[in-house]
């Protein structure tokens, strides 16, 4: 069947409020590589968007997955289940800036959100979230409340949560430039909040992501991080790191907090914990956990045997094959890459930033964000993008990417820039 016939199929009966980037149908994957229908392949620089951080149908995460699902597939709250056991005791020793952490498990980044919101409030007995301008915290009404990536999110749903509030996320001037006051400012920012809007005695948890994600690929100052660690620390206040994106070695560590230095009183996580599968929670203090008590929330799904056996083959492929290692590697690799091609495209490119294998390329607008997709599709590289006006390109490719891959991939998207760069200045010469 073509790739027509499947997207008129598609049409009729999906809803069409769910966005897609481009009309590729997937038929399969493997490794960095998508197939479509027509058996065209695709180098996959998006992931599933820094889920597949193995890569697409890794054997030993398939292998996992089918020898639980001939086991045992679904247990919810009525009896315990040994997957989520071994997977909640691997997550807690990767979070040695915690204090004998104990995990929540639920299906999504966006749940992972709205459990961290009841946890704050019942365990601080406050009302109030401060989350960060430019944030993403997903899709559900509360985490919606919490998200300013882009105003569309928001758009039509209100009213929304009460008592969320936001605060400045520090965003430093393009090739990291002004640092010292651009964190400044975001500081001054948070305290004029908790000064004239919100008193600190009100305020239940800062919810932070400690790279922007879908607010453009942003790499804050760890100073900023800092600062606010020592305002939770002064007033009481839960530091809750937003990782779904971040998270699972995207940065270089396994979580950014180890990657900044900078130590939260939880993490949330989901995306490529499981490799696809729906599996999301919140690590935290045994002392917060202990202080929410049974029943006081849920999840029918939430850390079933399934995704907890992939998430545990996913982790075992993490560390043997020292990707969080790699992704630092390869990060740095595609920074100077990229860094080099953009001194070449002065009109086009604005900024070259990120950590680890989590790449943001801003551009001049939205439209030129656009026929960069465009031109990279054509060539067989899926590219997506982020940022408030959709200007940057990001790239998020599989943690397993080999070096030939992502060289080609990096071909493909510095030859467009190139491209695009020379018709522009042949389009000024022109007039």
């Amino acid at each position: 069947m073509s790739t027509q016939e499947w997207l008129d199929r598609d049409a009729r009966v999906l809803a069409g409020v769910l966005y897609r980037y481009f009309d590729v149908v997937a038929e399969r994957g493997q490794g960095s590589w998508v197939v479509d229908a027509e058996g065209r392949r695709y180098l996959d620089l998006a992931a599933g968007i820094a889920v597949v951080n193995v890569g697409h149908c890794h054997p030993r995460v398939v292998e996992a997955i089918q020898r639980q699902a001939a086991t045992l597939i679904h247990t919810s709250i009525v009896v315990h289940n040994q997957p989520n056991v071994e997977l909640a005791e691997r997550l807690a020793r990767l979070c040695p800036f915690l204090d004998e952490p104990q995990v929540f498990f639920c299906n999504s980044g966006a749940e992972s959100v709205d459990g961290v919101i009841k946890m704050a409030r019942k365990t601080t007995g406050r009302p109030g979230v401060i989350a960060f301008t430019g944030g993403f915290h997903g899709r559900t009404l509360a985490a919606t409340s919490l998200t300013t990536a882009k105003a569309r999110y928001r758009a039509g749903y209100g009213p929304l949560l009460p008592g969320v509030y936001h605060a400045p996320y520090c965003v430093p001037r393009p090739g990291g430039r002004g640092q010292t006051a651009a964190v400044a400012s975001a500081l001054a920012g948070l305290d004029q909040l908790l000064a004239a809007v919100v008193a600190p005695s009100e305020v239940a948890a800062m919810v932070v992501e400690p790279v922007l994600g879908e607010g453009g690929y942003v790499v804050p100052p760890v100073a900023w991080l800092q600062g606010l660690r020592r305002r939770c620390d002064a007033d009481g206040i839960l530091l809750v790191f937003d990782e779904v994106q971040c998270g699972v070695g995207r940065t270089g560590r396994f979580f950014a907090a180890e990657t900044f230095g900078v130590a939260p009183d939880a993490v949330l996580f989901a995306k490529g914990v499981a490799s696809g599968l729906p599996l999301g929670g919140i690590v935290a203090p045994r002392r917060l956990m202990e202080a929410w008590p049974p029943g006081c929330h849920g999840s029918t799904f939430g850390g079933n045997p399934v995704a907890c056996a992939a998430a545990l083959a996913t982790l075992e492929v993490i560390e043997e094959e020292d990707l969080c290692l790699r992704a630092r590697v390869l990060g740095e690799r595609a920074l100077t890459r990229l860094a080099a091609a953009a001194a070449d495209c002065p009109g086009v490119v604005v900024d070259v930033r990120g950590v680890g294998l989590m790449v943001g390329v801003e551009l001049t607008s939205a439209q030129v964000v656009e026929e960069v997709q465009r031109r990279c599709l054509d060539r067989g590289v899926l590219l997506i993008s982020c940022g408030p006006h959709q200007e940057v390109v990001r790239l998020a490719p599989p943690l397993t990417i080999s070096d030939e891959e992502l060289e080609h991939g990096l071909d493909v998207l510095c030859a467009v820039l190139g491209e695009i760069g020379v018709s522009r200045r042949e389009g000024r010469a022109a007039s």
